[in-house]
């Protein structure tokens, strides 16, 4: 569903902090975010993390689930989705079993189709999360994500990472057009070089995840390129920090973000 704010951060960003989740939040919205991205909280019922969003002037942009768990329980993910004015749940992977071959990925679209589909009936949507794994080229010509986007029945989106696809080595404002009508959010992290490095080799040369802003990604032509097809939020996301404080590097990416436009 449309929200009021277009810039969100996924809760996985903040994990490693030791603070309760209330305070977590607190600290989110103090730097300016009004969204998250995030899923059922222990202790909380629907109702009271509702109201807990709700007094910080906070919403929830979208919900993240693993496939295995929706699948088990898609009730409780619909039920979870509706409750916060979600229609969707982003999912991370395919089943590892699914991962190794050509074969294994119609297998794995398959798999995703069915739950989506259950879940499509009652409004709400899979969006599927990729990494780099996924530009695997096999030797029938396509990578994993072109098997994706070609079997994946159009009640299943996409949520692409623009560090996974540069990961990948793939071409990040050609995605976010072909994707267009198929995706509502972007997980946006940076993708830089580690600071520290002189390596030449493939293998050798560090690279890290990063606040955004501080790698080598255009963000102006992403920012531009994802509202003109429509998406509805960029979440935030940054895997690790190196001994930064998430808190500080949520903070730079809020504020590279917001000086293009977004809030």
């Amino acid at each position: 569903m449309a929200k009021n704010h277009n810039l969100s951060i996924i809760l996985y960003t903040v994990r490693s902090s030791p603070l309760p989740y209330e305070e977590k939040l607190r600290k989110l919205r103090g730097i300016g975010y009004h969204s998250i991205q995030g899923g059922f909280a222990e202790g909380l019922s629907n109702a009271q993390h509702v109201a807990l969003l709700d007094s910080l002037g906070m919403e929830m942009c979208c919900f993240a689930g693993g496939l295995e768990a929706i699948a088990a329980e898609p009730g409780k993910y619909i039920e979870g989705c509706r409750a916060f004015d979600c229609d969707e749940i982003m999912i991370g992977t395919l089943p590892v079993e699914c991962r190794a071959s050509y074969d294994g990925y119609l297998r794995g679209a398959e798999i995703i189709n069915k739950v989506g589909r259950e879940l499509a009936r009652e409004g709400v949507h899979l969006g599927y999360h990729n990494h780099a794994q996924e530009f695997r080229r096999f030797p029938q010509g396509k990578t994993g994500m072109d098997l994706l986007f070609e079997n994946f029945d159009p009640v299943i989106h996409f949520m692409p990472d623009t560090h996974w696809l540069q990961a990948g080595g793939a071409d990040i404002l050609q995605w976010i057009e072909k994707l267009k009508g198929r995706m509502k959010y972007l997980h946006v992290k940076d993708y830089r070089i580690a600071p520290a490095n002189s390596e030449t080799g493939i293998g050798d040369t560090v690279k890290q995840f990063a606040p955004i802003g501080a790698g080598n990604l255009p963000w102006p032509e992403i920012v531009a390129a994802a509202l003109n097809i429509g998406v509805e939020a960029f979440i935030v996301e940054q895997d690790e920090m190196y001994g930064e404080s998430p808190f500080d590097c949520a903070a730079q990416s809020f504020e590279t973000l917001k000086a293009l436009g977004l809030n």
